[in-house]
């Protein structure tokens, strides 16, 4: 009986193992499948926002190269615009500086024509090729240059450059100097100064009263213009300047 009971109880406990290892490898395989299910879950995920998201790509050669020759155009036009606008500076800066040498030379005889005394000489002769004005018994004020207060012979001419075209000069000399270009024609070197350079034109007229026109030269030293017209064109300027000054004196030379 004995024997029975323990057959009995081994059978039981064999089916007991049996079993809880059946239900070990069901519970392994149970978590297998539940991780390969779970990954194919992520994988159908994954591909459906792949799907869903557009294809990234890089720029194509012919994007590149039109982009480059949008650039290439937008720094040329840039760059003319600014060489333009450099020119038409320059442009203004050179005509200003024109103006200036205009109004200042035209003040500066318009000063001294004014006040010139009645004991002034005047006349114009030819001479170096050009129109002189020639004042005797005159204040040294037809220049830039602060001399004092001296008395002498003025000459006003046009002078030669180098460059072919002329620079309104005038030289000054005292009363009693050696070598007078008035009266022998000798000069010495750096006697003329300029008051206005690169001249390529330049002309003189004196209003006779009495005839009651304009003419181009005054040989007479008894008598003074009441006007006289200087007209003059600087270099790179398109138009003529002209200027026109009062002789308020007496008519006579003493």
């Amino acid at each position: 009986m004995r024997n029975n009971v323990s057959v009995f109880s081994f059978l039981i406990s064999g089916f007991l193992l049996r079993r809880d290892s059946a239900l070990g490898q069901g519970s392994v395989r149970g978590a297998a499948w539940h991780r390969r299910n779970s990954a194919q879950a992520k994988n159908e995920r994954a591909e459906t926002r792949n799907q869903k998201r557009p294809p990234v790509s890089g720029y194509l050669l012919l994007e590149v190269l039109l982009a480059l020759a949008v650039l290439s155009v937008v720094v040329v036009m840039v760059f003319q615009i600014i060489q333009t606008t450099l020119r038409v500076t320059s442009s203004i800066n050179f005509l200003e500086t024109q103006q200036q040498k205009v109004d200042g030379i035209c003040e500066l005889l318009r000063r001294n024509f004014v006040s010139l005394p009645q004991t002034c000489l005047f006349q114009t002769r030819k001479g170096n090729q050009s129109m002189e004005l020639v004042f005797r018994y005159a204040p040294f004020n037809f220049s830039w240059l602060k001399t004092g207060a001296q008395f002498g012979n003025v000459v006003i001419a046009s002078r030669p450059q180098p460059d072919g075209r002329f620079a309104l000069s005038v030289l000054q000399e005292s009363e009693n100097a050696l070598e007078s270009y008035v009266e022998a024609g000798t000069e010495r070197k750096g006697d003329w100064i300029s008051l206005v350079n690169d001249v390529d034109q330049l002309s003189w007229r004196f209003y006779d009263t009495l005839a009651a026109k304009w003419v181009s030269e005054w040989p007479d030293t008894a008598r003074k213009p009441n006007l006289v017209e200087i007209t003059f064109k600087l270099s790179g300027r398109n138009h003529t300047e002209r200027c026109v000054f009062r002789w308020p004196t007496a008519q006579t030379g003493s």
